[in-house]
């Protein structure tokens, strides 16, 4: 009996056990078991799961995200985009998590919140959101915290977060008016701890964002004391010896960086901080020896190998402030050299150089080490458009300038005696086949050490049968993190860091590109330099013919190599006078010019800038000859009724204007089919006007019409007086183009030759019909050619990206059908544009998602739901990615 009221007595509490635990997982009722319930769960499970998803991110970024050593660090390094999408997997689930909190346990009676892992499952989202660069999200979970739960302490740290997520999107006003309002609601002691310590950290980043560092300073210096992490208080420590080193305090900054290198401090900070205390010496002072002492001793430390171009830096600046420039420009020639895996740095020390050379000037090295500057340095560097514009114009002077040596190369190995030109072209070849050897048996010694598993780690082996690699207890190479890990580091160490494109073996394209012109115009000396010569070309380097073949041995072939000389040093004299403002160059130029070819076609013009420059430099009488040169020599010129007639200019001016304005209504006509009206203008034109940009375009549509409304043969007869009369427009190629088709044009008159116009006047694509409206929602459009890439395999790659990058969006990918051969793949749809750039640019960067494409079968862009309709109507991708680049890219 007593037994069994025992057994009854159980059951019965089991069943009110159950019925309670069922009762406290609904959220109807505020009740201390439910309350105590979902506090308990909602902690322990989802938050708990979501948070910790958080902190792998972070610690994930912080492996990954590079620190900018050559400038002011700031307090916190939230990485590059492409850096935020790659923890995006991590920051999702933590969003995923701490929303199953909000749906599942949310307990909000009476205008309060009972379950407070809600509250900061909130701000769980927000900071995922942060940490994924989407500010504008994290900024609405902060604002909404703050709104919601105002008497909840909670509130300051959102605000805190709200004026973080301002100074990233650069509304600096707003972010301070976010920490002022926490000030002025709360006494700094009444603050919650982590408001308190974190509010002058916040203060500095934004400080030192806006470049107020001496502010920053106070506000690093009030921090420290308030934070405990030795981590967080060395890099405190660095940041206030930059300062201190920017304000010129060498003494104090030195004491610090010694802190510094005395704290917790990565072996990178450790390593600039000493960097950096060998900055801060004086000149004057007695400690140079042993500063450079120290730096050399750095040089020959292994572990410091990858930091070398920061040490060369070092002691180039030690250079240059004893005035030894030679020995400046030795050591920053070797940290371009040395520089692996920093391409700061390697940019900043090329830069330097080219402006070095520049100012000498030297512009062939100037244009060597400011295209190294331009292909590693970040697009928000200070001045990055005015040295991307000064590395073109050295680009194009440089080739005008290597087109003259090697034509004047070619010649006088054409002008030699057989016997002598046969020696120079056999001692090239044995140079090549030297060389060549010598490659080979390097790379013959690196098999060998790859075969024999030199530099592997001791678990990896090498399959001499496949001669592949794996790893002890199996598993291959790609799915282990730590081979790929020492693949990429051994990549870099022996190669360097090089852009996933053709030819990355070589280090300068550009170079080996003037090679492989040389090459084929038959240079010795060209040839046989580079060690990628046998590679070069389908050309046998070991045979006199190669050599031999392109020689300009006839008077035509030396006619047509004087011509590209003369036209080179043409535009060469107008780069160095009117782009460089190298007068003394520019003369040099343009003499040499005349001196060599008095009678080519650019004589007037290169007499006339000769006059301009010499009455710049203030010499009258060189000036008077040149101007008398001209008015005896060209009287009819323009150049010489404008000397004659200082009213001529007025003139003139009025003349070409009326002549453009007739020239819009001549291309007018021919656009509207009026043919007759079209070659009436033209004839007006070639009479009465002498532009020489405008008129072979004026004679081009007037062939063309005539093409249209008489006979092919007229045409023809008409172009070949184009190419007589006008021989070096640009022009030329396209009516030489139009009488290679002189039989399908017979068929069809004029069929072509309206694209064929367009290319002539250069006419700018029409964009005018896309309205640019960040507001509205956009997608991201693929634009491949069906024929020649799997469309169906596209979408998997894509959707792939999606799940992995982006899986809380819920973006769908969709394609349609676009002409004939192309087909459009969409993903829809960000209601925000920063979001929409954000996947723009790290979709464009994603390998997975392009492989099996190639270069030119593909587009991509964004666009409005506004302008799809349009585009697809249109259909026009150049005249849209013109719009894009101008209003997203640009913008």
């Amino acid at each position: 009996m007593t037994a069994k009221f025992f057994n009854q007595r159980l059951t019965f509490l089991l069943l009110a056990a159950i019925l309670m635990l069922l009762t406290a997982c609904s959220t109807k009722k505020n009740t201390f078991t439910r309350r105590t319930y979902h506090n308990l769960t909602a902690h322990y499970n989802a938050y708990w799961n979501g948070n910790e998803s958080l902190k792998e991110g972070i610690a994930e970024l912080r492996k990954i995200a590079r620190e900018n050593y050559t400038s002011v660090l700031p307090v916190y390094n939230y990485g590059t985009p492409n850096n935020a999408q790659t923890i995006n997997p991590s920051m999702d689930r933590s969003i995923e998590k701490a929303s199953k909190v909000i749906q599942k346990h949310s307990m909000y009676f009476d205008k309060k919140e009972h379950v407070k892992w809600v509250i900061y499952s909130y701000m769980l989202i927000g900071k995922a959101n942060f940490y994924k660069q989407d500010y504008n999200a994290a900024r609405r979970a902060f604002e909404y915290v703050s709104k919601q739960y105002n008497e909840d302490p909670i509130r300051y740290e959102a605000l805190l977060w709200t004026g973080r997520c301002f100074k990233q999107m650069k509304q600096y006003d707003k972010a301070i008016a976010m920490f002022e309002l926490i000030i002025s609601e709360k006494p700094e002691l009444q603050l919650p701890w982590i408001v308190r310590k974190d509010l002058p950290l916040a203060w500095a980043d934004l400080y030192i964002a806006q470049a107020k560092y001496s502010q920053a300073k106070e506000s690093l210096k009030k921090a420290i004391p308030l934070n405990s992490n030795r981590k967080l208080r060395t890099r405190l420590d660095f940041i206030i010896a930059q300062i201190l080193q920017l304000e010129g305090k060498d003494i104090q900054a030195g004491e610090y960086y010694t802190k510094v290198i005395k704290g917790s401090a990565t072996f990178e900070m450790a390593f600039n901080a000493r960097i950096n205390l060998a900055k801060v010496y004086n000149a004057n002072s007695s400690d140079k020896r042993l500063i450079v002492k120290e730096l050399n001793k750095m040089l020959k430390d292994f572990k410091n190998k990858d930091f070398q171009d920061q040490i060369y830096y070092v002691l180039a600046d030690i250079a240059f402030k004893d005035k030894n420039d030679t020995l400046g420009v030795k050591y920053l020639r070797k940290s371009v050299a040395t520089s692996v895996n920093n391409d700061y740095q390697k940019s900043i020390s090329a830069l330097r150089l080219a402006e070095i050379y520049f100012k000498r000037p030297d512009y062939g090295q100037a244009q060597a080490y400011y295209d190294s500057t331009i292909m590693f340095l970040p697009k928000d560097f200070p001045n990055y458009e005015k040295i991307s514009e000064k590395t073109n114009i050295l680009t194009r002077l440089v080739g005008f300038l290597q087109t003259v040596h090697v034509q004047d190369s070619l010649q006088n190995l054409a002008s030699m005696p057989e016997s002598e030109r046969n020696k120079i072209i056999d001692k090239s070849i044995a140079e090549f086949i030297k060389k060549e050897a010598e490659a080979k048996r390097r790379e013959e010694e690196e098999k060998l050490s790859q075969m024999a598993g030199i530099s592997l780690p001791g678990g990896q082996m090498v399959d001499q049968q496949k001669g592949t690699t794996t790893l002890a207890g199996g598993g291959w190479y790609f799915y282990n993190p730590s081979a790929i890990s020492m693949g990429f580091s051994e990549f870099v160490r022996k190669w360097g860091r090089r852009r996933l494109e053709d030819n990355w073996r070589l280090s300068n394209k550009r170079e080996t590109m003037m090679d492989q012109m040389a090459e084929d115009m038959g240079s010795p000396a060209d040839s046989a330099n580079g060690e990628n010569g046998a590679g070069g070309g389908t050309s046998d380097l070991k045979n006199r013919d190669t050599y031999l073949k392109d020689l300009p041995f006839t008077p035509e072939q030396i006619e047509t190599s004087n011509l590209e000389i003369a036209n080179s040093l043409f535009n060469a004299g107008m780069i160095f006078l009117e782009e460089l403002f190298d007068k003394p160059r520019a003369i040099e130029t343009f003499t040499s010019l005349l001196n060599r070819f008095p009678q080519d076609t650019n004589a007037l013009q290169s007499s006339y800038h000769l006059y301009r420059a010499f009455r710049d430099q203030g010499d009258s009488t060189k000036m008077a000859f040149y101007r008398d040169k001209i008015i005896a020599d060209y009287p009819d010129s323009d150049y010489a009724r404008l000397l004659k007639d200082p009213n001529y200019k007025i003139e003139l001016e009025a003349a070409q204007n009326r002549v453009k304005t007739l020239y819009e209504e001549t291309y007018l006509a021919f656009e509207r089919g009026q043919y007759r009206t079209a070659i009436i203008y033209s004839k007006d034109a070639l009479a009465n006007y002498q532009d020489e940009d405008l008129m072979p375009r004026f004679a081009y549509l007037k062939a063309v019409s005539r093409g249209k409304t008489e006979s092919v043969d007229t045409m023809k007869v008409e172009l070949n007086k184009l190419i007589a009369d006008y021989p070096n427009s640009d022009v030329v190629p396209l009516a030489r183009k139009l009488l290679g088709e002189e039989t399908q044009a017979a068929a069809k008159p004029g069929m072509g030759a309206q694209n064929d116009t367009t290319m002539a006047v250069a006419k700018p694509l029409d964009f005018s019909m896309y309205k640019y409206n960040p507001a509205v929602t956009h997608f991201y459009a693929l634009i491949v050619d069906g024929t020649s890439v799997n469309v169906y395999g596209a979408k998997v790659r894509i959707t792939d990206f999606n799940t992995k990058n982006y899986s809380v969006e819920s973006l769908q990918v969709n394609s349609v059908l676009l002409d004939k051969n192309r087909q459009m793949i969409t993903v829809n749809s960000f209601t925000e544009l920063d979001k929409a750039i954000r996947y723009f640019n790290g979709i464009k960067e994603d390998t997975y998602v392009f492989s099996g494409m190639r270069e030119g079968t593909f587009e991509q862009f964004l666009i409005s739901s506004e302008n799809y309709p349009v585009f697809f109507k249109e259909k026009d991708s150049k005249a849209y990615q013109q719009f894009f680049l101008k209003n997203y890219l640009l913008n």
